[in-house]
């Protein structure tokens, strides 16, 4: 990312928000440039549509900036480590068949969040796939003329965790599920299939 609005991001970080008169201050650039950037940064989702600044003091409004939640990705985070944190706990404190309840109860919870989905097949399909991606995998959908689908992940964001608790891939396995009812889903063995982390058959009823 270019330098100076790299510059405003981590200032927008520290402060919560700003005027384009402070941020002209702060980097030594004119009020222009600075909207210039500004403008860049909302276009791309990082930053919001400025918004009035309430002052009881006469004279024109001012308007401020703040950070989308988008733009919480550019920073630092060791979400992967919290997560195996956390797991490493539950397992020291739970049997195999409670983290199984614990693990299907999160992936309801998960799948939840896609709304309502369509009852075609296809557009279903398309859909989950949608909501995947938004929660950070990168899948890819595969339709073979005899009409079967099949589900290629090749990023999970869960990997880092799944290395020391391989468990956690039921959650995965169980929220498609969900997503898929009354459609069956198989997971095919092995791993490395092209760039694939995971492969799922996917098996729609007939009518």
């Amino acid at each position: 990312m270019q330098d100076t609005r790299q510059q405003i991001l981590e200032i927008l970080k520290r402060r919560g928000e700003i005027t384009v008169q402070d941020l002209s201050r702060a980097l030594k650039l004119t009020s222009v440039t600075v909207r210039h950037h500004l403008e860049i940064l909302r276009s791309e989702g990082y930053i919001t549509e400025p918004e009035v600044r309430r002052s009881s003091r006469p004279g024109r409004p001012r308007y401020v900036y703040r950070l989308t939640s988008t733009a919480a990705d550019l920073f630092p985070n060791n979400y992967s480590g919290l997560a195996n944190a956390l797991f490493t706990a539950l397992t020291e404190h739970t049997n195999a068949e409670e983290r199984e309840q614990l693990l299907k109860e999160a992936a309801q919870n998960l799948a939840l969040g896609v709304g309502e989905l369509p009852t075609a097949p296809l557009p279903r399909l398309q859909a989950i796939v949608s909501y995947l991606k938004q929660l950070g995998f990168v899948t890819r959908l595969e339709t073979q003329p005899d009409g079967e689908h099949y589900l290629h992940i090749c990023n999970c964001p869960y990997h880092y965790v799944a290395q020391q608790h391989p468990e956690i891939c039921k959650l995965d396995f169980y929220m498609l599920q969900a997503l898929l009812d009354p459609a069956t889903l198989e997971r095919l063995p092995g791993h490395a299939f092209e760039d694939d982390l995971c492969r799922y058959k996917i098996t729609f009823p007939e009518g």
